[in-house]
Order: structure tokens, then C-alpha cells, then sequence
């Protein structure tokens, strides 16, 4: 048998030997670098190493090496499928080269996937024709019309999936909502994560998904937290005794909900009375918000400080109900009460070396105050600062740099103290001292402190190397502020 290098199919066949083994071996080892990297042209390599190249290869071994008629019904059908793979393959690599990585604000990230997805599929269908005819010689005439007869069958037994089909295309046109947004629909609210041909699947906040059919979402109400601007007012009613002043009220409530994380400033919170009660006069609170994914943390923040600032404040949230027990109690003299003040004052390290007449006289004019972790006891540049003495808790002492750095100075626990510059001729505070944990403090009148100075040498002493101390911290980040602790050193 003589064989030549002018038949046909050698070259073919010899194509086919070398180049397609090669090209296998390469698609393989670009789709293992892709799948590491996780790459978005993953899926169009896929394509071509599963569908494309065999198909094609299958193609020319039958037509070309062993010269199979084209018009045999296998053939054709090798053909028709190595053809539609191609177009797939073909709308995969559009869809990643538009689609994938799109910049916010551009058209190809405004483009619903929803809406790609059907023009796929349209795209699909029609080169699907195509083929058909250029492959198989159909007439697309007499295939529209068995189809439309067929569709008009087809239309009546898919009519509710048909329904969700179109609900889905006027909401993609309407576009009440976008991936992210949340929403509230028949009392259920969630975060819209996928918007699909036929439902939309929303997350709540229980992580729980609800799969709510497009024709079902089009006729009900929706309510969007997210549209038209993602500003959001969220209500918190709390009710307050009948006497504590309604302004007075007002005011710490605004205060707290402004020291609450995530609280927008601007437009300030609102504080309204709404009802006189049974037990207690009813207030609601209008907290303003930018991220409503936040609500649940932002309103147990501000519920957990509206006890603290109540507590600090001498306000009382009553119960609303109240059982009375009587029960005979013995008499107390009006000193035991800052005796035992003065005692407890005594344990602290810092206040130990101080006399108890001087600690009695002075607890005459001590307060307490609470504050929840996180409440800032202190700001940087506050003035009229008094004296604090840590009894229960934790708290941190920050400060900022010129160029708005922020640093840590100290850690405070038990017998710590803050608040020194009531004693440096009452200058602003350089630090900022925030509750680290739930904080109980003892409040000293710069008179009281001015007291226990002059009579107690050895507590002036403690004072100034602590206060030096940490002066030297806050001159070291700013160092042409903090000089105010020489006043101290000469008062010693």
C-alpha cells in the first residue's frame, strides 16, 4: 500500500495526532492555574477542553481522515453539537469580558442579571436555529409556525412559570429593588442576595432564605430600606417616671442616642413625648441611620446606654407594677451613710494614706456615677473636669495627635484616677477616657481635692508621679501641648 503525502486525509490525520493532544494538555493546565485563582474565565475554559475541541476533533476525524459523508444523520449530529458548544463557549467569554469586575456607576454593573441571562438564552436559541438550518437544511418557516402552535399549548400548561417569567421581566424594568437592598414583604424582612428568572431569594437576619415567586412579589407591597436613600429613621419608645422633668428627659436621651455608634448627627435625633401612662409618662426616641443592616446592634447600644444615663442622671424608669411590702426598718443617724462612704473611700490605694476626718469631710461632697462600657467619661478638650476615682470596672485613657492619630496612654482598673486637670488650674483634658467595661466612679469637687492636697503631703506626692507620669506620655505625641503639669510640681 503506498501512501502519500498528497492524500488528503494524511495531514489530517497527522493534525489531529500531534496538534490535539498538545491542545488537550495545555487547555488542562490553564484550567488548574485558573480553578487556583479562583478566575472568572474558568467556566469558557472548561468549555472548550470538555465540548468545543472534542467535538470539533470528532468532526474532522469522521469528515476529513476516514471521509464520512456530511449529509450522514451522525455526522450532522456531531456537527449541530460541536456548533452550539461553540456559541456557548462564545457567550461565556462575552459575559465574563463585559460583565465580570464592572465598576459601580458603569452600565455593565448596572445590568440586572436577570435580564443577561434571558438575552443569553435568547441568543442561544437563535443560533440553535441557525445551525439546524445551515446543518440540517430545516425550513425555519415551518418551524415558527409548529411553534407557535406548540407554544400556544405549552403557554397554558406553563402558565404560572410563564407568569413568574414575565412578573420577573417588569420588575427588572421597574427595578423597585437591587441585590443588597432590604426589604419587607408580608412582615418578613431580609437582604434581597439573588434575583433569578422565576423568585427572588432574600436572606433575614434569623439566616434563614425565603424564595418569594416573581408573580407573588409583583402584586404584593414591598417596603425598601434601602431606597430612595439608604438613610433610615428607626423609633424606640421608653417611658420615664412622672418625676423626672420631660426636658430633662429629652436632653439625656438625645445625648445618649448622639454617643451611640452608628447614630447619624446630622439630622439629630428626636425626642418626642407620646403618652402619659398608667406608671410612667412615654417617650420616643427617632434615631437616624445610614445602614440598616446595623439596626439590631444600634438599637441594644442605645437601649444599654439610656440605663446608664438614667442611672447617672437621677432619672427612674418605673415598673408597671409595683407590689408594696412594709417592713420595719431601724433607724440609720444621718452620718452613718458617709461613714461608710468615707470607709470604702479609705480602700482604695490611692486614698489610703489620707485621714478619716479629712475622708468624712470630704464624702460630704463626693458623687457616684455609672457609665456602660464603651460611654466616653471624658473628652479630649472638655473643660471643667473634676476628679474621678475608679471603683468598679475599667476604663481607657486615649489621646489624639495634631494630625488625628490616636494613641493609648493608659489602662485604668480599681484605685486608678483620671480627670487631673481640675487640679491643673482647671485646663482642658488631653485625654479622652472611655469605660473599657461596665464603670463605676467616685466624683471629687476640685475644693475636695484642693483639701486632701494641702493636709496630706504624701498624697500630693502619689498624685504628682502619677500625673508626671503620664504627662510625659502626652508630651511625647504632642510636645508642644501637656506643659500644664509644672502648676502641680509647684504646688508640692
Amino acid at each position: 500500500m503506498n501512501i502519500s503525502l498528497t492524500d488528503q486525509w494524511l495531514p489530517w490525520g497527522l493534525g489531529l495526532m500531534l496538534i490535539f493532544p498538545l491542545l488537550m494538555v495545555a487547555l488542562a493546565e490553564l484550567l488548574l492555574q485558573l480553578r487556583k485563582r479562583d478566575h472568572p474565565m474558568t467556566r469558557v475554559v472548561r468549555e472548550l477542553r470538555n465540548w468545543v475541541i472534542p467535538l470539533a476533533a470528532l468532526f474532522f476525524l469522521l469528515t476529513r481522515v476516514l471521509q464520512i459523508d456530511k449529509g450522514n444523520l451522525p455526522i450532522q449530529l456531531v456537527e449541530t453539537l460541536a456548533w452550539v458548544s461553540l456559541i456557548v463557549a462564545a457567550l461565556s467569554f462575552v459575559n465574563v469580558l463585559l460583565f465580570t469586575g464592572a465598576k459601580p456607576g458603569t452600565w455593565q454593573n448596572d445590568m440586572p442579571k436577570l435580564f443577561r441571562d434571558l438575552v443569553r438564552t435568547l441568543l442561544i436559541a437563535v443560533g440553535i436555529a441557525i445551525v439546524l438550518s445551515a446543518v440540517f437544511g430545516v425550513d425555519l418557516r415551518g418551524a415558527f409556525a409548529a411553534l407557535g402552535v406548540g407554544g400556544i399549548v405549552l403557554g397554558f400548561a406553563l402558565q404560572d412559570t410563564l407568569g413568574n417569567l414575565f412578573s420577573g421581566v417588569a420588575l427588572l424594568f421597574e427595578r423597585p429593588f437591587d441585590i443588597g437592598d432590604w426589604l419587607e414583604v408580608d412582615g418578613q424582612v431580609g437582604k434581597v442576595i439573588e434575583v433569578n428568572w422565576r423568585s427572588v431569594h432574600i436572606m433575614t437576619r434569623n439566616l434563614e432564605q425565603l424564595v418569594v415567586p416573581n408573580s407573588a412579589l409583583a402584586q404584593a407591597v414591598i417596603r425598601n430600606y434601602n431606597k430612595p436613600s439608604p438613610r433610615h429613621r428607626e423609633s424606640v419608645d421608653i417611658g420615664f417616671s412622672y418625676g423626672d422633668a420631660p426636658n430633662t428627659v429629652k436632653q439625656v436621651m438625645r445625648e445618649a442616642a448622639l454617643d451611640t455608634t452608628g447614630v447619624l448627627s446630622q439630622p439629630a435625633p428626636i425626642v418626642q413625648t407620646i403618652s402619659y401612662d398608667d406608671s410612667s409618662i412615654g417617650y420616643r426616641v427617632y434615631l437616624f441611620l445610614d445602614d440598616y443592616s446595623q439596626v439590631p446592634s444600634i438599637r441594644d447600644e442605645f437601649t444599654t446606654r439610656i440605663w446608664y444615663a438614667a442611672r447617672r442622671n437621677g432619672l427612674s424608669i418605673p415598673f408597671p407594677i409595683r407590689d408594696v411590702y412594709h417592713h420595719p426598718v431601724p433607724k440609720v443617724s444621718a452620718e452613718e451613710p458617709m461613714r461608710r462612704l468615707a470607709s470604702y473611700m479609705k480602700s482604695l490605694p490611692s486614698l489610703a494614706m489620707v485621714d478619716d476626718d479629712v475622708l468624712e469631710e470630704i464624702a460630704t461632697q463626693a458623687q457616684l456615677a455609672h457609665f456602660g462600657r464603651g460611654e466616653s467619661v471624658i473628652v479630649q478638650g472638655q473643660s471643667n473636669i473634676k476628679l474621678h476615682f475608679v471603683l468598679a470596672g475599667g476604663a481607657i485613657a486615649t489621646t489624639k495627635d495634631v494630625v488625628g492619630k490616636q494613641y493609648t496612654i493608659v489602662e485604668m482598673t480599681r484605685g486608678d484616677f483620671f480627670g487631673y486637670s481640675a487640679i491643673l488650674a482647671n485646663e482642658p483634658s488631653p485625654m479622652t477616657v472611655t469605660a473599657s467595661e461596665d464603670l463605676e466612679v467616685l466624683i471629687l469637687e476640685s475644693a475636695a481635692v484642693q483639701k486632701m492636697l494641702n493636709k496630706t503631703p504624701r498624697f500630693s506626692q502619689q498624685l504628682g508621679m502619677v500625673i508626671d507620669a503620664r504627662q510625659s506620655k502626652l508630651k511625647a505625641i504632642n510636645p508642644v501641648e501637656n506643659q500644664g503639669s509644672s502648676l502641680l510640681s509647684s504646688k508640692r
